[in-house]
């Protein structure tokens, strides 16, 4: 045997040596979901912490304290994952995400990967593959801190720059990281009815956190929720001269204020300088040409969260300056004078009586007992007919909104 066929020989050994010395390796398909415990599982009870149902591709935690040996809890290849958190639970360990996955409440999650063992995680949730991770209404805690050089377990939330995406709506999140917090998610970062609060001014920069210089990514960040606890009402109505007011409420302390109103003719939202108009509370004295004005109210907190208000519609109506007395008295033959005064371009006055037996207001006819019925002046003949009939009068201004005096009631002697 030659020198070549010799060493042929023991290259081909050496290869089949290694083949029945180690230990088979399986590609891990699309749809699979790994455990550190239980390697690939499917729908069935895996023990008091968890469960999977296959075929709605859940993950429920039911609490307490798992402990991962240093690797990851979880190595999903299942895109469409969701991971609910039903009691609060602890994971010594972290996920590994190559499928778009779903975390939700309403227990909190709180995630310690570690930094030494056979499996290492790079972070507390690392997704990959273009996936997009959604927190929607989760409590998660991540805390990414060891002690050596290691370059593991450096990460708290880490996508791997391949189009990665961040979506996360109405949670509360805190993470601390040796590396950085919230890292690689070039497909974006969204908040939706919550936002980073920590660091103050922290940036949110091609799928990276970063402080407020833009420069130093952030290690610790913290998201609250942030939303409109009360909205202003959808109609204020206002009389020419009145003051009315507009209120909102945030769900942060702190929060910053800016009232603005809709200008129809540059089709734009514009600032106010009202009274209040950077607080919550906004007050105002109404003029006849803030006709169908629309006011809404932007909320920020510490730069980083930005909340739009609904729209609160102002109605402009006249303003009754002097109403008709509660009692009229007028002798039988003579003539009762009811009158009104307001202020705006009134379109027209209509009196009215109320009818006891349908117990509706009816607007009264020219003629008869009744003159001067569409006018701020009313004459009633006083007489048995007219005894103890009660009287209003609409008023309606150029804009077609009406306004009511108070009830007369005539007394005939």
């Amino acid at each position: 045997m030659n020198l070549y066929k010799k060493l042929l020989f023991f290259v081909s050994a050496f290869i089949m040596t290694c083949v029945m010395l180690l230990p088979s390796t399986k590609v891990k398909a699309a749809n699979e979901l790994y455990t550190y415990d239980k390697g690939l599982i499917r729908s069935s009870t895996l023990g008091n912490h968890y469960y999977y149902n296959e075929s709605t591709k859940t993950l429920t935690l039911y609490g307490g304290v798992i402990d991962a040996n240093n690797s990851y809890f979880i190595d999903s290849y299942v895109n469409g994952l969701k991971i609910c958190v039903e009691l609060d639970t602890t994971i010594y360990g972290g996920f590994y995400l190559n499928g778009s996955t779903k975390i939700t409440g309403p227990g909190k999650l709180t995630i310690v990967p570690r930094e030494k063992g056979p499996d290492l995680p790079f972070a507390g949730i690392y997704m990959r593959n273009g996936g997009r991770l959604v927190i929607d209404k989760a409590y998660i805690d991540i805390t990414a801190i060891h002690s050596g050089k290691s370059r593991f377990g450096g990460w708290a939330i880490l996508g791997n720059n391949h189009g990665e995406e961040l979506y996360v709506r109405d949670s509360e999140i805190n993470v601390k990281a040796q590396n950085a917090a919230i890292s690689c998610f070039n497909g974006g970062i969204n908040f939706v009815k919550c936002g980073m609060i920590s660091p103050s001014h922290a940036v949110n920069k091609g799928g990276d956190v970063y402080k407020a210089d833009e420069v130093t990514l952030a290690k610790e960040v913290q998201i609250s929720k942030f939303y409109v606890t009360q909205q202003p009402a959808w109609e204020v109505t206002g009389a020419v001269g009145d003051y009315v007011t507009m209120k909102v409420e945030a769900s942060l302390d702190n929060a910053r204020y800016q009232w603005q109103r809709y200008n129809r003719e540059k089709s734009r939202w514009e600032n106010v300088s009202f009274s209040g108009a950077q607080t919550n509370t906004l007050r105002f004295q109404v003029s006849e040409d803030m006709y169908s004005w629309r006011f809404r109210c932007v909320i920020t907190y510490g730069g980083l969260i930005s909340l739009t208000s609904d729209d609160c519609n102002l109605k402009v109506v006249a303003k009754i300056t002097s109403q008709p007395a509660s009692t009229v008295y007028v002798n039988s033959g003579s003539t009762a004078t009811l009158s009104v005064t307001a202020n705006g371009t009134i379109m027209n006055y209509t009196w009215q009586y109320y009818n006891q037996s349908t117990r509706n207001w009816v607007n009264l006819t020219e003629g008869g007992n009744y003159s001067n019925v569409r006018t701020s002046t009313l004459k009633v003949k006083g007489n048995s007919s007219t005894h103890g009939i009660k009287f209003r009068c609409a008023v309606r201004n150029k804009f077609g909104y009406t306004v009511y005096t108070n009830g007369t009631t005539l007394n005939v002697r």
